[in-house]
């Protein structure tokens, strides 16, 4: 089976899809941020805040090598509906739990991992059929619409995680009724529009997993500019994510100053806010169609991402509103760097490797997120929270600088540009000598 160029129809059909996917995302950080609020009220420790998100995201790292080579093989459509059916599964296990009243922390920590496992599965699927059902020329503006839809639930969705959580008393079986809703807004869309297939692999050229996962490595071995952008996320995502992993408690000891009712509140507000921003970027990049060089739309976002950090580090105990414009530089600047890079990436390469080649992508770019919501935890329970964001964010700014100054960061575009002339040279000379040979 032939791969068809992205259309309108296949967009539009995306579109719907899209859709769904944005519906239930809305749910789920409802019942997310309640959750998270609830390990926060249970265990009081930025400890068990770590490990949460240690197993979570661990989970998701560990299997998104094989996730991706395997959706490459299957129906990209089947994975999805799959895993959300799997993950509205795993939700009612957990109301189970909780009507029974026998939740602790551990059950909550398992069940976390295997959702880790299987949104792996879901999240390389869903990566792999934009190039399939969206035009080049609209990408850019997809990615950033995608950031903008993602960024409005985020908004609405802690401030209405604070309020449920309060209004219903912390009762967290009927808080997860809400995810299970949201997962049929998912799995309806993906059911009903068509998501065009790959080309089929035929007996003679199918490779073995080791094969397919040992080519997508060496896609982006080939091309220096692509291990360049994943050198300065495998950093960004060690240094900045003890940012979100430590807010509630940052919220609870800095800001509320122990009132945990108006921590809550203060959280609500943190979150949302950060998602306004990062809304109003991402409609800035769909609208205004990006930067003309994206590497230096990554360099820009993930260097204010650092800034925004370093002022709640410096924001003294007490002031909401000095907290709050941390929070929302931060929001403001991640979609543009992240946006800006999957489009680079999203150009590069060939739509039928993109499972496998994301996936080693995700696996080298993320493999640090884990450790570092594990080391955020550790660490903030022997030193303070805002000596922590003043060291990881003094560290980012200063890999940024040695990198764009030092490196070859500043002409990842170009470089990737000369691989691809470079490429296709031999590729072309390769079959003139075949023909040659079979003449």
């Amino acid at each position: 089976m032939n791969l068809v160029e992205p259309d309108t129809q296949t967009f539009r059909s995306y579109i719907v899809f899209w859709a769904g996917q944005i519906a239930s995302l809305a749910g789920s950080n409802v019942v997310t941020f309640s959750l998270t609020w609830w390990i926060t009220v249970q265990t009081g420790s930025a400890f068990f805040l770590g490990i949460s998100a240690f197993f979570g995201f661990g989970s998701f790292i560990l299997i998104t090598p094989i996730a991706g080579v395997l959706v490459d093989r299957w129906s990209r459509k089947k994975v999805i509906i799959t895993a959300d059916s799997l993950l509205a599964l795993l939700s009612f296990s957990l109301i189970v739990l909780f009507l029974l009243g026998v939740t602790n922390i551990i059950h909550v920590l398992i069940l976390q991992l295997i959702a880790g496992l299987i949104g792996a599965f879901h999240a390389m699927a869903v990566q792999a059929i934009i190039p399939i059902m969206v035009p080049k020329k609209h990408l850019t503006r997809m990615n950033s619409l995608n950031y903008f839809a993602t960024a409005l639930v985020q908004t609405i969705g802690p401030a209405i995680g604070a309020l449920v959580f309060i209004l219903l008393l912390g009762d967290m079986a009927r808080i997860l009724f809400i995810d299970i809703g949201s997962y049929l807004f998912a799995i309806v869309p993906a059911i009903l529009v068509t998501i065009p297939a790959v080309r089929a692999k035929t007996a003679v050229d199918k490779l073995s997993f080791r094969q397919e996962f040992a080519e997508g490595l060496r896609f982006i071995r080939n091309r220096s500019g692509l291990l360049t952008l994943l050198s300065v996320f495998t950093a960004a995502n060690f240094l900045l994510p003890p940012l979100f992993i430590l807010l509630p408690l940052y919220s609870t000891t800095i800001i509320a100053l122990g009132d945990q009712i108006l921590a809550v509140i203060y959280l609500g507000a943190l979150m949302s806010l950060q998602s306004a921003s990062m809304m109003i970027a991402s409609a800035i990049m769909m609208f205004g169609g990006g930067f003309k060089r994206n590497v230096l739309g990554v360099v820009v976002g993930l260097f204010f991402g650092a800034i925004g950090m370093l002022t709640l580090a410096i924001s003294p105990p007490g002031f909401f509103w000095i907290a709050a414009f941390g929070i929302i530089i931060t929001g403001f600047t991640i979609p543009i760097a992240n946006i800006s890079s999957q489009t680079i990436w999203q150009k590069v390469v060939p739509p039928e490797k993109i499972g496998r080649v994301f996936s080693v992508r995700t696996t080298i770019a993320q493999f640090t997120g884990p450790f570092a919501f594990l080391v955020a935890g550790i660490l903030a329970d022997i030193f303070s929270i805002p000596l922590i964001f003043l060291v990881f964010g003094g560290a980012m700014i200063t890999f940024l600088i040695v990198g764009w100054f030092f490196t070859g960061l500043s002409r990842v575009e170009k470089t990737l540009e000369n691989s691809e002339s470079l490429l296709n040279e031999v590729q072309e000379q390769t079959r003139e000598n075949q023909i040659l040979k079979e003449s």
